[in-house]
Order: C-alpha cells, then structure tokens, then sequence
C-alpha cells in the first residue's frame, strides 16, 4: 500500500508540475533528422551556417512546446535565440501544439493562448499549425474544419504549411506528393503550392537552374510557388535583400508578379517578427529600393484592413490579388523603386484567381 500510495504521489506531483511531458521525449526532432545533407538540400557553403540555425531553431521550438513542463518553457526558448531565428522556433512550436494539447487542441484554443498573446508572430503560427497536419498526412476536410475555427483572413496559412511539410520533406522522393495539394478546400490548393515554393528555396537554394527546371514542371501552379519562393527568399534573409533581388532578375517573366507579391508578404511578416532587424535591413539599401519596401509594406497592411472590413470571405485570395494588382502598377520589379505616389489606392474590382 505505502509503496502505490508512493507511485501515486509521484504520478500525481509530475502531472501537477508538468514534467509528465517527458514521456514526449521520443517524439522530439532529432538533430540527424534536420541534416542538410540527409535532407539532399542544396546549399552552398556561404549559406549552410544560416540554414542549419534555421533547422535546428524550427526543431528546438517544437522540441520546447511537447516537452516544456510549464507553457512559459517554449516562449522563453524562442524568446532566448537571436532575432533572425526567433521566427523559425515559434513556428516550430506551433506545429507542437496539438501533440502538447492532446484533446484541447482546439482551434478557438490555439487562437487564445498561442496567437493572441504574439501576435507579431501570427504568421508562423499558422503555418506551424499546417506543418502538423502535414506531419499526420491529415485528411482534406479535417484541415478544412480546424481552419474553419481560426482567424478568416491568417487561418489560411495552414495550407501553406500543410504544402510546406509535403514539399519539404517529400518531394524529392516523390514528386507526384504535390497531387495531394488538388483536393484540398478553395484557396487551401494555392496556399499549399505557396508553401512548396517555400520548400523550394531551402531544397534549390543555391541551384537555380534546378529550381527553375521544378517550377516550370508545374503548369501554371507555378505562379504560387514562385509566390512562396518570394517570400522565403526575404525571410530567410532579412539583412541581405539582394540575394532575392537577385533571384527575382533570373526568374521567366510569367512569374514576376507571384514572386514580387511574395517579397512583399515576406517583408511584412519581417517587419511584424523583428522591427528592429527589419528597419536596420532597410538602412543598407539604397533609396529607392528602401521606398520601394516601405510602401509595400504599407499597402499589405492597407489592404488587409480594407479586406477584413469588407468582410473575410475569401478573404486570403482577395488579400493577395489586391497587394498584387497593386504592386504591378506601383512598383518597379523586383522591388527596384516606387513609380507613382504610394498613396494611391488599388480598385476592388480586381480580379482574383
């Protein structure tokens, strides 16, 4: 009796306290899962040091979130990592929610005690969300209801993710993984190629004949990934915008407005994430590139207003269609300068695809 009455002591003080969450441990990513090389991606020398922090900060999040006995235990690692990686850890602890959250893994939830209290880091947390119905191979309509339950406009980001996981850790395996971004729900298919170009970046980084060759592989569902190409290319690199400047110079013509479009959406989320890191960024440009950042930035944030006043009814779509239109005739690719007043606004009556 004294020795049950012991073990349930035990039970009973781990439960209380949290550190029953090391029975997670054999979930967490290891170090040789987020391998470059193990991973085939292509990356140069010059890069590797910046890539391999970004993995390893993505799997330390995650790690912290389904291990961490106190919920303050993945914001304070996140919170301790340097303002470039920062981003990658909170998105990481995203996707470990719903294995930390077991039964309350509910959208509302996640809303209330995940986003609501950094926002700044919304974007990543949506997306982390997506990794972990990648991660399970989650059915099209099971996304389609927990994005359903979160924000109208930023729920959509869970495709993105959802395309992410599949495209990274997938599709050089096998390609033909993308054919499972077609069932999915409206927007969710564009989101989800959104998120392979994301993937892409880090698979093709320092390839881009190889990157190109994959991207012209997909039909016109290249546009999308050439928009989550975009957007990678400035996050990865908030302090070196040149080097998706200069990507964006290779691109074919028919993928320049996604593409810019990306910059423009990856830069906002910079500016969210690390307004300091991004405002130190922006004094190393010339002029009017700089402008050029600037107002982009400013009409993302215009027009989203714009769309969540209208109503977020497909809101995401409109979203990007109206920053796109906008960006066509107001700035010169790839973010070389602003071509007309930045005040200017763009006309509802754009259309979407």
């Amino acid at each position: 009796m004294t020795i049950a009455l012991s073990i349930a002591g035990v039970v009973l003080l781990m439960w209380i306290t949290g550190w029953w969450r090391v029975v997670l441990s054999p979930f967490r990513i290891s170090a040789s899962r987020m391998d470059m090389s193990r991973l085939g991606l292509r990356v140069s020398s010059e890069n590797a040091g910046r890539v391999s922090g970004i993995l390893s900060s993505f799997a330390g999040g995650f790690n912290a979130m389904i291990t961490g006995p106190r919920w303050s235990s993945w914001q304070s690692f996140c919170d301790s990592l340097p303002m470039l990686y920062r981003p990658f850890a909170h998105e990481g602890a995203a996707m470990g929610f719903v294995p930390r959250s077991f039964l309350g893994a509910r959208p509302e939830v996640f809303e209330d005690r995940v986003v609501k209290p950094r926002p700044e880091m919304r974007y990543l947390y949506y997306v982390g969300l997506g990794f972990w119905s990648g991660m399970r191979d989650h059915s099209p309509s099971r996304i389609a209801r927990m994005v359903s339950g979160l924000d109208p406009l930023h729920g959509t980001l869970c495709y993105d993710g959802y395309g992410f996981k599949h495209g990274f850790f997938d599709y050089l395996r096998d390609p033909g993984v993308v054919a499972k971004f077609e069932a999915l729900e409206g927007y969710g298919t564009n989101a989800a190629y959104q998120g392979l170009g994301r993937a892409f970046w880090f698979l093709f980084m320092d390839d881009h004949a190889a990157l190109i060759e994959h991207i012209s592989g997909l039909g016109d569902r290249g546009r999308d990934v050439a928009g989550g190409l975009g957007l990678a290319a400035v996050f990865v690199n908030p302090d070196r915008l040149e080097v998706a400047r200069q990507l964006g110079m290779k691109l074919p013509a028919q993928w320049h407005d996604d593409f810019h479009l990306g910059l423009c959406f990856g830069l906002k989320a910079r500016s969210l994430t690390d307004g300091e890191m991004f405002e130190q960024g922006l004094e190393r440009l010339e002029q009017g590139v700089g402008e050029a950042v600037r107002a982009g930035v400013r009409e993302c944030d215009r027009i989203e207003l714009q769309v969540r006043a209208d109503g977020a009814v497909d809101g995401y779509r409109r979203w990007r269609s109206l920053v796109a239109q906008w960006m066509a005739g107001h700035i010169v690719y790839p973010l070389a300068r602003v071509t007309s007043p930045a005040h200017e606004t763009t006309s509802n009556a754009a259309v979407v695809r």
